[in-house]
């Protein structure tokens, strides 16, 4: 799993009629770090699993197709308290959620990508 994306990036806000992701990310360069812009097209991260009536991580998912109406929101972190940032979504009819920063989407020197 990746680090929560929560902790080193800000302003994120997803595109609802695009499911883009975006915001500004640190790029991780120590005493001179900076944030960069950047965005991530959730569908190449995310799939939504009929069987399991779920959103689940895998690479290429397209889960758009089935989801609609999506939304970020925050829950408190159960263990460390702080903030985790999360997706709502209507998902062939049902509303479902996605703990965005406990899945495989990262932040890599300043991007956001599906990590592995």
């Amino acid at each position: 799993m990746a680090a929560h994306i929560s902790i080193t990036c800000r302003n994120l806000v997803l595109d609802p009629a695009t499911d883009v992701l975006s915001g500004e990310c640190n790029d991780g360069q120590g005493d001179h770090a900076a944030f960069q812009k950047t965005s991530l097209d959730l569908n190449t991260c995310l799939v939504y699993d009929i069987t399991q009536a779920r959103i689940l991580w895998r690479k290429g998912g397209n889960f758009g197709a089935q989801c609609k109406g999506c939304s970020l929101f925050w829950t408190k972190d159960p263990i460390w308290g702080g903030q985790l940032l999360n997706l709502e979504c209507t998902c062939a009819g049902a509303d479902t959620t996605f703990d965005i920063d406990s899945s495989y989407i990262d932040n890599k020197f300043g991007t956001l990508v599906c990590s592995s």
